[in-house]
């Protein structure tokens, strides 16, 4: 056996390492302490890892922690479109003993699933934190935009507006911040007065300062003078609100407009020939705004041009000499070109009409009643009504081709499906293409065809369509008295008959129903003026003008918004956004500075015309 034998030599050297360890264990101590292992994961930070990551972690551990795991699992579930285990996940949360904080994830994580799933209101109505949970203000700033989302899907504005509101004091970041002030204004201006009343009694003093500058905007609507003054006061008297930090972008936009109301208006209309009636109904709308004009402003010098009693070079000459600085028309599409191209834009102009060639246009506006916008604005109507299949009947010629097609443009941008469409060449016509349209002749064929085969005279009943749920009728009153009734005949009485929606060419008696009965229970669309009951303006119109028919009360309708729309153009190119109420619609600015008109609906009813909201 060998044993070692300790030399001398060996024993200094232990003698010089243990002090060397012992200096390097003293050191250790007297320095800085080493940071405590930071927390491997964050159960209110996004998914970074997979759901399966997740899981396993979760199914290795136990407690408060297992929760958190699983709760982490389930935002990658919904990142990763896994919808059916993340509703197996949620259910085993719930059995499990959650902490507030745990609770709010979970909350959170149900709401945006059921989000995902295409379930708005349901997601709202899924969360609530509970008064005594003390959690991070992460959490109610998370909560508060998530309802505000949600409430925005399922149009709650009122909703939005309040949860959006009280996410407010949980932001920390100044753009942040900026954002969400200026979604809550951009609610508020969509909300009617009756909703804007409701929001004031919510006892929130920073929301009533934005009701009360959305209320007071209102009254000066089309003066952005006016209105820019109003602003600016209601800064200083208010100067704790938010809005003088965090003014929503479209105010200052109009804070900082340079307005210049034109002091000398050309209006160039047919006055004498042809189309001289709707000139003339155009010139008395146009003089009635400007009478009604309670601005307080100087009212603008107007000269009137006939564009059927000279040429366009003379009577752009004739502007020029007259120092006109601002020109309404002309009417027809061939003399809107033509003064286009003598004017050689230097006139800032709203025509009435759309050009052969928009491009050639340069900064001139267009404003008209405009049938394929009518149409337009049906395709969407009808789908906010939850109509899957609609068809349109129209007249067989170039208006109705026109109106059609944008009707299903409209409807297939809408819905992503195709809308269809049938013709009727005249009235005797009519009743067959509803019967093929419904299906009625092909049952008929296929009966007769049963009876040569068997040998029988069999008694068969026809069978028509059954997916057709609204027709969009683009056609007069007295085509419409017999398309509805052909219609009727054309349902078998065991299938839910399809919903009518007609254009206002349908509203074409002065007293709406009238004579004509059978219209009852059609909606259609037509100018406020028309639709609306009790319309001081409309019974004006009439006292001023009887037996006018309805035609000439939209042309009278399309004068009053154009002499409002000399001083709202401005704001309307500075703010997409902005809306104005006219007599014709409610105007705002689309592509190529065209105005575009939201029209009105309404039903033919049993006591005449009632409105449809």
């Amino acid at each position: 056996m060998f044993m070692r034998k300790i030399t001398h030599k060996c024993k200094s050297v232990s003698r010089v390492i243990s002090p060397i360890a012992l200096a390097l264990v003293l050191s250790a101590c007297v320095t800085t302490p080493p940071a405590p292992p930071e927390p491997q994961y964050d159960i209110t930070a996004p998914a970074l890892e997979s759901s399966t990551f997740y899981l396993l972690k979760a199914e290795t551990t136990a407690g408060e922690e297992k929760a958190d795991w699983y709760l982490l699992a389930l935002k990658a579930l919904i990142a990763e479109k896994q919808f059916a285990q993340a509703d197996v996940l949620i259910g085993r949360l719930a059995k499990l003993p959650l902490t507030p904080l745990q609770l709010s994830e979970w909350q959170l994580g149900r709401a945006v699933l059921l989000q995902q799933k295409e379930q708005p209101q349901a997601a709202a109505d899924s969360l609530n934190f509970l008064p005594n949970w003390q959690l991070p203000a992460l959490q109610y700033q998370r909560y508060y935009q998530l309802k505000g989302e949600l409430y925005e899907q399922v149009g709650n504005l009122s909703g939005a507006v309040l949860s959006y509101t009280e996410a407010s004091p949980y932001l920390t970041d100044s753009f942040d911040k900026q954002q969400n002030w200026d979604r809550v204004w951009d609610l508020l201006v969509q909300m009617p007065s009756s909703q804007l009343n409701a929001l004031s009694a919510s006892g929130n003093p920073i929301l009533n300062g934005w009701v009360e500058l959305v209320t007071l905007l209102r009254q000066h609507a089309g003066h952005p003078a006016l209105q820019q003054e109003a602003l600016n006061n209601w800064l200083v008297a208010n100067p704790s609100h938010p809005a003088n930090t965090y003014l929503p972008t479209n105010l200052e936009t109009l804070q900082a407009m340079d307005i210049i109301r034109p002091d000398r208006i050309g209006v160039l209309l047919p006055l004498s020939a042809k189309f001289a009636a709707q000139g003339e109904a155009i010139r008395n709308g146009f003089v009635q705004g400007l009478l009604d004009d309670e601005s307080g402003v100087s009212q603008p010098s107007v000269m009137f041009y006939d564009t059927n009693g000279q040429s366009m070079t003379d009577i752009v000459a004739q502007m020029q000499a007259d120092g006109i600085q601002f020109v309404i028309g002309p009417l027809q599409k061939d003399k809107v070109d033509a003064f286009l191209s003598a004017s050689q834009n230097t006139l800032p102009t709203l025509a009435l009409n759309i050009p052969k060639d928009e491009a050639s246009a340069g900064g001139t506006c267009f404003f008209t009643l405009s049938p394929e916008q009518e149409a337009q604005q049906a395709a969407l109507h009808i789908a906010q009504n939850n109509h899957k299949f609609p068809l349109v009947i129209a007249p067989n010629n170039g208006f109705g081709k026109r109106v059609s097609d944008a009707f299903s443009k409209e409807w297939e941008e809408a819905t992503g499906e195709k809308a269809e469409t049938e013709f009727f060449k005249n009235r005797a016509a009519m009743q067959k293409t509803v019967q093929r349209v419904f299906g009625l002749t092909e049952s008929q064929g296929r009966i007769q065809q049963m009876n040569q085969i068997l040998g029988l005279d069999m008694e068969a009943e026809q069978r028509s369509r059954r997916d057709i749920d609204a027709v969009y009728l683009v056609a007069n009153a007295g085509e419409l008295t017999l398309l509805k009734p052909f219609i009727e005949v054309a349902i078998n009485p065991d299938v839910q008959p399809p919903k009518l929606y007609a254009s206002s060419r349908s509203n074409n008696r002065i007293n709406g129903v009238g004579e004509v009965g059978e219209l009852r229970g059609i909606e259609f669309s037509d100018v406020p003026l028309l639709v609306e009951n009790n319309h001081p303006a409309a019974a004006r119109f009439h006292q001023l003008w009887p037996g006018l028919d309805n035609g000439m009360t939209r042309l009278y309708a399309l004068g009053m918004d154009a002499y409002s729309l000399i001083e709202a153009l401005p704001q309307m190119q500075a703010l997409p956004e902005y809306r104005l109420e006219g007599q014709s619609g409610e105007l705002s600015l689309g592509e190529q500075c065209t105005v575009n008109r939201t029209v009105s609906w309404a039903m033919f009813g049993d006591q005449g015309i009632v409105s449809v909201k």
